[in-house]
């Protein structure tokens, strides 16, 4: 675990924490305060955690730019993207290789 997706699930646990300690004491706004900033906190954490996973991959996989353009079949890349635009071009490309981060996708299908 990363030191900021450890440090968003200890605010997320501290807010759930104070919290518990709002419904001890009635404190109807501090508890709904604390459950959606610990809320917040998760989620983050997690997609953190995902967005990290996916550019990991990447930098395994391709060393460049150039060497997922020469892994793709560029051809066809085009032809959707003249065809029905850049984000039909990106989809196509993303289900191809679902870990490929949103930015290096769309990068490369502008650069076709």
């Amino acid at each position: 675990m990363t030191v900021p997706r450890l440090a968003l699930w200890c605010g997320a646990a501290g807010a759930f924490v104070l919290a518990v300690l709002a419904y001890a004491g009635r404190n109807i706004w501090a508890l709904a305060l604390c459950t959606v900033l610990g809320t917040v906190c998760a989620g983050a954490a997690e997609v953190y955690a995902d967005r990290r996973r996916k550019r990991d991959w990447y930098t395994r996989t391709f060393a460049s730019l150039d060497e997922l353009r020469a892994a793709v079949d560029a051809p066809a890349l085009r032809r959707i993207r003249d065809e029905r635009g850049v984000p039909a071009a990106v989809r196509a490309l993303r289900g191809t290789y679902p870990s490929l981060p949103l930015a290096e996708a769309a990068r490369l299908v502008r650069t076709l």
